[in-house]
């Protein structure tokens, strides 16, 4: 073999060995979004799950009783996460725009929602209550989610 085969050859090598860690590097970043997307939408399903058993701590409760919510984790610009309680079919919706993705989870609450309320948490305001206020005229306990 002449000196120039074997330059070319280790060239050839060169090039197949760097285009596998290109490879390496492109399948690793696609796994890591991946798992971040899957991370959030996890965030937010124990989330609305938090949500909903805490409509029904304060119903159970009764009237005044009162409970501090925050968002799940840090809002950036542009984030927000709306929770709503809505009268038809009694459901507790969270709706979240993080880093462009909307998230989206429903929760049927296990007691009767009478009036609709909702909230929206953003990287300045990321904490909400809900609270439960009797109606005297109507007789009905009222749950609602505020700022």
């Amino acid at each position: 073999m002449k000196r120039g085969q074997i330059s070319l050859d280790f060239l050839f090598a060169v090039t197949l060995i760097a285009l596998t860690m290109v490879n390496l590097v492109y399948i690793a970043n696609s796994e890591r979004s991946h798992a971040e997307t899957f991370d959030t939408a996890t965030k937010i399903k124990i989330f609305s799950v938090d949500v909903r058993d805490s409509v029904a701590k304060v119903y159970a409760v009764g009237d005044g009783f009162k409970v501090r919510k925050n968002a799940p984790f840090k809002l950036y610009e542009g984030d927000y996460i709306n929770v709503t309680l809505s009268p038809t079919g009694n459901l507790i919706n969270v709706t979240a725009v993080v880093s462009g993705e909307i998230y989206q989870v429903t929760q049927k609450s296990p007691i009767p929602i009478w009036r609709k309320s909702s909230v929206k948490l953003t990287p300045s305001d990321p904490e909400f209550y809900i609270t439960a206020e009797y109606n005297r005229t109507e007789g009905r306990l009222y749950v609602q989610v505020s700022p």
